[in-house]
């Protein structure tokens, strides 16, 4: 006989956000149920949509006393090395990528 899984149900709540840049909508969840403190560094658990259409789920609004930026996803490769699976383009995304992290910290205040 197969054994029964026990599942929890552990429903999140989240706070939706969005951004309209200069060519981009970003919008997303965030999650601050979820949120983990740090020594230096808050972590809230967050997806992003870009355009309505393409989602990355598993990003991080990373907080400190300093800045507050998106982390997003990674893996860690063969030497021990975290790789980013998303890579954007620092000339343009730096600037919109702020705005992006202070919508969704608006979100969850």
């Amino acid at each position: 006989m197969a054994r029964e899984k026990k599942t929890e149900n552990k429903e999140s709540s989240f706070k939706e956000f969005s951004y309209k840049g200069k060519e981009i909508t970003f919008s997303g969840r965030i999650y601050p149920d979820l949120k983990k403190s740090g020594d230096k560094v808050d972590i809230t658990p967050m997806n992003l949509t870009i355009n309505g259409v393409i989602s990355i789920k598993g990003c991080r609004l990373m907080q400190s006393d300093k800045n507050t930026w998106i982390a997003f996803p990674q893996y860690k490769d063969s030497k021990g090395n975290y790789q980013s699976y998303v890579y954007v383009d620092k000339a343009y995304s730096e600037a919109e990528l702020d705005k992006v992290a202070q919508a969704a910290e608006e979100a969850i205040k």
